[in-house]
């Protein structure tokens, strides 16, 4: 019987950011093309072609959904706006566990001082639950400060505000130069467990330790 709670779990918890355009949904969707127990907070209704997708617009509705399906396989999206709807999806996805769960544009609904009650639980502990969490965001400098203490890997596409530039640039450890120029579905992806940078193109489906991209440039 699978352990409802297991301290042993890797985390899993991902942070995309970049720019419209910049490719962060479009590698976030690779990632949970397969996957059979998914839940997805979709504010900008940006996955409905998602295949086998189950769309719902208001809190019970969801709540249902994930009560019906306890265990089994379920792909299931809630667009909706709002703290208060960020909140109630953050506590559903904890308890339903055992899951892929993407949070789209979290700098909408969480703030740098604090992060909402039920997505602060998600992040710290959803790992215990089997919880694979994405988080995506086009200004990670306006989002809560949770998520990047708990990460086991940032991916960065283009971004358009300085700003952002500047703060991923330190959580990457990198040069801000080096997010300066990238271009769209160009990308740097940090591994925060062995601290290997990647530079990468999603369209041409490559990638290369940033050290050897730059040598060779």
């Amino acid at each position: 019987m699978t352990k409802r709670i297991d301290t042993t779990r890797k985390a899993c918890i991902e942070l995309f950011c970049g720019s419209s355009g910049s490719g962060k949904s479009y590698k976030v969707k690779s990632k949970i093309i397969k996957a059979k127990r998914l839940v997805i907070f979709d504010p900008d209704d940006e996955y409905g072609e998602l295949a086998n997708i189950i769309t719902v617009t208001n809190a019970q509705a969801l709540l249902t959904k994930l009560k019906q399906n306890p265990k089994g396989g379920l792909r299931i999206r809630y667009v909706a706006n709002g703290e208060a709807a960020f909140n109630v999806w953050s506590k559903a996805v904890f308890a339903w566990g055992n899951c892929v769960a993407v949070a789209e544009e979290i700098a909408g609904v969480t703030s740098p001082g604090k992060a909402p009650q039920g997505w602060h639980t998600l992040v710290s502990r959803g790992r215990k639950r089997g919880i694979t969490l994405y988080a995506v965001t086009q200004r990670p400098s306006e989002s809560d400060k949770t998520i990047l203490g708990n990460l086991s890997s940032i991916w960065v596409g283009r971004m358009s505000r300085a700003k952002d530039r500047k703060y991923m640039a330190a959580e990457l450890d990198v040069h801000v130069n080096d997010l300066t120029e990238l271009k769209a579905l160009d990308y740097l992806e940090r591994d925060m467990l062995s601290n290997v940078v990647m530079r990468g193109n999603s369209k041409e489906n490559w990638q290369k330790p940033l050290d050897e991209y730059k040598a060779a440039a």
